[in-house]
């Protein structure tokens, strides 16, 4: 029996240009240690493969750039295929590509192959986590008895309605993250750093609170079903501190009734995104988060 395949899961196929044979070798025995990931990679082979995803070009070599732009690049003169030049003299003039050094090693370049499948190829598959769906008559009884209830004990909960901002002055644009699931803080921790902000995360309501009193962000993604304190009561607890409630949050949930989305507002958050999250609403929120 053929083992069962991840409907996320998602092998991504490379071709190269100007890649010595000694680095050809290297990459391969990489690769070779990707299968099982939800994103894979292999060499293109033209039995195989119809085309590549991902064209790595050795940006030491002029013939291989000519190469790459003669198979690849279009009339506007951007290539139509996602690129990645490598260089061992760090050799890299033109940014609008990902760049990545020679020697490979492992961690650098599966890292820098992650974030073209996120930036170029729009492939986020950690967003789409969901959760057990419920029926009306389940949401109507947690309507019936729902109350606020805190796993905070008072002084907890008056330290950070008091609290001040340890650090007050910051030049770029800082995210926090909310979210107990590792997968989903790093694909949202990817697609905020291609956008050129600073990300940082919290797994759990009292490592939020304890990063917010010593740093200032922007805006929060928060994550509504959390062990211990929700994101209902992180989001109540952000909205009374006096230096924290004008930062607006956006709540992550799995959950599409219409009685999590009242309990959102009532909490005091500023948007609302269900996973799975589409790219598309994804930006519009962060843009609309920052004017």
């Amino acid at each position: 029996m053929e083992a069962k395949v991840s409907e996320v899961d998602r092998e991504f196929c490379l071709d190269l240009c100007g890649i010595e044979l000694k680095d050809r070798n290297v990459l391969k025995r990489i690769l070779s240690i990707t299968h099982g990931r939800t994103r894979s990679y292999t060499l293109f082979n033209p039995d195989v493969n119809e085309q590549a995803d991902i064209i790595i070009v050795n940006a030491d070599d002029s013939a291989a750039v000519e190469e790459w732009t003669q198979k690849y690049v279009g009339t506007n003169g951007i290539s139509m295929v996602a690129t990645v030049f490598a260089s061992r003299n760090n050799n890299v003039s033109n940014e609008q590509y990902s760049n990545t050094a020679l020697p490979f090693f492992p961690t650098r370049i599966l890292n820098c192959l992650d974030e073209v499948t996120v930036k170029d190829l729009k492939y986020t598959p950690e967003l789409r986590i969901e959760e057990p769906s419920e029926d009306t008559e389940t949401v109507n009884q947690d309507l019936n008895n729902y109350s606020y209830k805190t796993e905070l004990s008072k002084q907890e909960i008056e330290t950070f309605i008091g609290s001040r901002s340890q650090i007050q002055n910051q030049n770029n644009k800082n995210v926090l993250i909310v979210d107990d699931s590792l997968p989903v803080r790093k694909a949202l921790d990817m697609k905020l750093r291609l956008m050129n902000y600073d990300v940082h995360h919290a797994s759990s309501g009292r490592e939020a609170l304890h990063t917010l009193q010593n740093g200032r962000f922007d805006f929060i993604f928060l994550d509504v079903v959390m062990p211990g304190i929700d994101g209902y009561e992180v989001c109540k607890l952000i909205k009374r501190n006096k230096l924290t409630k004008n930062i607006p949050v956006v709540m992550l949930t799995s959950r599409t009734s219409p009685f999590d989305k009242v309990k959102g507002r009532l909490a005091g958050c500023d948007s609302y995104l269900t996973k799975p999250v589409e790219n598309e609403k994804f930006e519009k929120v962060v843009a609309g988060m920052l004017i």
